[in-house]
């Protein structure tokens, strides 16, 4: 009788430590989620303050909206674009470099990508694991350790500090991470019998990638373009390397805070008045697509 009841404690016991356990993993969760929060909430409620007041009161709801720190920063936000500092780009030269590097390279990043995805895990030809191996190899070599190498090559190409040559001759073209993986896995749930009944009625295997197998994978490719934007746009370790004559937002607020805290060209709130215009396109853009990027995609047109 005694073993019996020991034997209905024990999953009682555990049952409890679960629970606990369990009920501390969430409040955990809750508290990182509440600090990830605090600094950008922060950052704009600065904005909105004079530097009188900020000195006075930096953590505090601003007494009145202070908006002409989003005026100030277009005049005090400004790199040079030449050595001699005789033309400078303000923030709408910023803003056109961001959206044209965003959009540019996440389009080409997710197209090849696709393209590479589709060729590798449908077509049977000579080189095939070779590509395959090579692109896995390209995602495990540490960029740092091929710095030197890379800058050389580029200089020789004419390929550095050219945003166009750049987007298209970057190593995450054709293979981007787990994005090709990602692709790879998809394209091979797909039966081939789409392509057959593409070629049975008269089409070609461009036929059958663009309007058969495509379309099927258009979800999947939105996501991804998604978050490449969102990476891209918050990107400035590549214009620092590759692009320093066209800075986005990201690489010009880097600049333009360094510049200020040495030539005091800008106050503390000025600053945060540009990142708080650097983040809306990002947080409209995953407002608007949260629910895409969220959800679980199905890929196929057969069901079981």
């Amino acid at each position: 009788m005694k073993k019996v009841i020991k034997n209905l404690e024990k999953p009682r016991v555990l049952d409890v430590v679960s629970k606990v356990l369990i009920a501390i993993m969430w409040v955990l969760l809750v508290v990182y989620c509440i600090t990830l929060f605090i600094l950008p909430i922060w950052m704009i409620l600065t904005s909105f303050k004079d530097q009188i007041e900020y000195v006075s009161n930096r953590f505090g709801f601003p007494e009145i909206p202070y908006f002409e720190n989003y005026k100030n920063i277009y005049h005090h936000l400004q790199i040079p674009a030449d050595e001699d500092g005789f033309i400078k780009y303000n923030i709408f030269h910023m803003l056109g470099f961001s959206v044209l590097y965003s959009v540019g390279s996440s389009f080409v990043n997710v197209f090849f990508t696709t393209c590479m995805a589709y060729v590798l895990s449908k077509y049977r030809f000579f080189g095939r694991n070779f590509i395959y191996n090579l692109g896995i190899v390209v995602m495990i070599v540490p960029i740092i350790g091929s710095l030197p190498s890379a800058m050389v090559i580029r200089s020789t190409l004419l390929v550095y500090d050219n945003m166009f040559l750049h987007i298209i001759t970057s190593p995450s073209t054709c293979f981007s991470g787990m994005n090709f993986l990602l692709l790879y896995g998809a394209f091979k749930s797909l039966p081939w019998d789409y392509a057959e009944a593409v070629f049975i009625d008269g089409g070609n295997d461009f036929t059958a990638f663009f309007r058969m197998y495509l379309p099927m994978i258009l979800p999947t490719d939105v996501v991804i373009f998604v978050l490449s934007f969102l990476g891209s746009w918050n990107d400035y370790q590549t214009f620092m390397l590759w692009l320093p004559s066209t800075p986005n937002l990201a690489y010009g607020l880097y600049q333009f805070q360094g510049q200020s805290r040495a030539l005091l060209h800008a106050s503390t709130v000025e600053i945060m008045a540009g990142f708080s215009i650097v983040i809306v396109p990002t947080v409209l853009l995953y407002v608007c697509s949260q629910k895409l990027i969220l959800s679980k995609f199905t890929v196929g047109g057969l069901k079981g």
